[in-house]
């Protein structure tokens, strides 16, 4: 008896219970907006890459400027002014064999990521800049 009562109370509380209809599909994500989680994986990993023009290496450099030369100094050579304040210094980029967006994205070189920071044109910017310097 004890435990037709105790289901009773139980189905009592599923009355009027309905399962959710699914719902549309979920709007994309407003123009701007930095990719998370597996979707920026996935981004970060995307061959090949815009078309590389002058307009490309200038925004390249822009950026290059503004996020990787604290560490990886204005040459790429490792010497930016946190290591100068004894940050660990990165690998000179232009010896190292992979320079690609996933390479930003996770920042290979033992810093934090750029995925969140960076969107995915500005990692393919950064990464043909990068391609381009000289050794």
């Amino acid at each position: 008896m004890r435990r037709a009562a105790v289901l009773a109370l139980l189905l009592a509380g599923c009355d009027g219970w309905q399962a959710s209809a699914p719902g549309p599909p979920p709007a994309p994500p407003p123009p701007g907006a930095v990719a998370q989680g597996e979707a920026a994986r996935r981004l970060a990993l995307a061959p090949p890459g815009p078309a590389v023009t002058p307009a490309l290496l200038a925004h390249g450099a822009d950026r290059y400027a503004i996020f990787c030369t604290p560490c990886h100094g204005a040459s790429g050579a490792g010497d930016g002014p946190v290591v100068a304040r004894g940050f660990p210094a990165p690998p000179a980029l232009p010896a190292v064999a992979e320079r690609s967006m996933a390479a930003i994205a996770e920042n290979r070189a033992r810093a934090h990521p750029f995925a969140d920071r960076l969107s995915p044109e500005d990692r393919w910017a950064i990464a043909r800049f990068v391609e381009r310097m000289a050794p």
